[in-house]
């Protein structure tokens, strides 16, 4: 008898019947699994959030300054080397102006001794110009007028020096006249000594108001910022461990074009992904002004997120703002599947891609929920693609 030949008709048939029986054996060798497939999805996120603001500043600091004389105007762009401030120390006194007024009445109720019947008009301009600079002198020092007290000191000196050159060239010498003179000198070189300028040491503005935080929020100090810092900095109270400057500062100078809002998230709604650069972000009562930021950094504890959104924009009057509330918004466009496909796995979220018999599990970062759908993008680059099939196994 004629054995008859095996062909292709007949394995095609057999692969047919296997899959129709793993179809109908499925349910028993995976009870419980269904699918679902992965999708593109637009989602538009926007919330309020508290904030507080971190700025890349160097403050300028003294324990020993009595007085401050502000030159820079406040907000005003300042060049490394340029003059800010002149700063007088504890040691200086209004007893130093007192000392000079009544040296120089001295000299005065003695010239009316010397010159009693004569008249001489060029010394009487000079006295009159060495008076007005002296008024000056005291109203800058007193704060009844503001203005360049170097400038001032310097003019009263060159009048001073002018009118004891006249006499000198024109009466004859005086040892009494003399001393005065030389005391009048010490006692101006005396409160000038009290006198130092303050020098920016960088570039950037110039600003004379001082929260007490400007050395513990640094761009430095990123790395270790905490939740319960920017708790604490919320509610107005100081930082553990740190050293504030709301005392001995002077004046900071800050980089305007570069900085930092750390926000906290409630919640599992969003997460921002560090590197995600397309974020707009408006502070609370500045309705017109608003920033583009990236994602800098991002850590979770339980259901809160500190991100740290980094900004290359001049901040304007943010550069007085330390915290309030500020609305992030973004728009996101990527795979999503259902939130039942998403599945924590030793406490990293993932789905199950059905590729073989139970699956593979590939770990995921959510970007978002909505409803019953997620926003998902895959921690290895490229390992979920659009339309694969995931299982559902509740």
């Amino acid at each position: 008898m004629r054995r008859k030949r095996v062909t292709g008709r007949f394995y095609l048939f057999l692969l047919a019947l296997l899959i129709v029986a793993f179809l109908l054996l499925r349910p028993v060798l995976f009870p419980g699994s269904r699918e679902t497939v992965i999708m593109m999805a637009n989602a538009a996120q926007r919330q309020t959030v508290d904030c507080i603001l971190i700025r890349d500043e160097a403050v300028t600091v003294s324990d020993s300054t009595a007085r401050v004389e502000y030159i820079a105007p406040e907000n005003s762009l300042v060049a490394q080397g340029d003059n800010v401030a002149n700063l007088y120390t504890t040691g200086y006194s209004e007893n130093l102006l007192d000392n000079l007024e009544a040296t120089r009445k001295k000299i005065q109720d003695y010239h009316k001794q010397l010159l009693a019947n004569i008249v001489d008009a060029d010394l009487d301009r000079l006295d009159e110009v060495v008076n007005y600079m002296a008024l000056e002198f005291k109203h800058l020092i007193t704060r009844q007028t503001t203005g360049n007290l170097k400038t001032v000191a310097n003019q009263l000196e060159t009048a001073m020096v002018n009118r004891q050159e006249y006499l000198r060239q024109n009466k004859r010498g005086d040892n009494k006249l003399t001393k005065l003179y030389d005391e009048e000198n010490a006692r101006l070189s005396s409160i000038q000594s009290w006198r130092k300028g303050s020098a920016a040491d960088r570039d950037g503005v110039v600003s004379f108001y001082i929260d007490g935080y400007e050395n513990d929020l640094t761009p430095k100090g990123l790395k270790t910022l905490s939740i319960a810092d920017v708790r604490t900095v919320l509610g107005g109270g100081p930082l553990a461990g740190t050293r504030q400057t709301l005392g001995g500062g002077i004046y900071r100078i800050v980089d305007q074009a570069h900085w930092y809002v750390a926000v906290l998230l409630t919640g599992n709604s969003w997460t921002p992904m560090v590197g995600q650069d397309n974020y707009y972000l408006q502070l609370e009562g500045f309705d017109d002004i608003s920033f583009t930021a990236s994602v800098y950094s991002v850590q979770k504890d339980n259901e809160t997120t500190l991100a740290v959104f980094e900004i290359q924009e001049p901040m304007g009057p943010m550069i007085y703002r330390r915290r309030g509330k500020a609305q992030l918004s973004i728009t996101l466009t990527g795979l999503s599947v259902r939130t039942e496909a998403l599945y924590n796995e030793n406490g990293q979220m993932g789905v199950w891609v059905y590729d073989v018999p139970g699956g593979t599990f590939v770990p995921v970062d959510v970007l978002s929920t909505d409803g019953n759908i997620a926003m998902i993008q895959p921690m290895v680059e490229g390992s979920l693609q659009l339309g694969q099939t995931v299982l559902i196994k509740k």
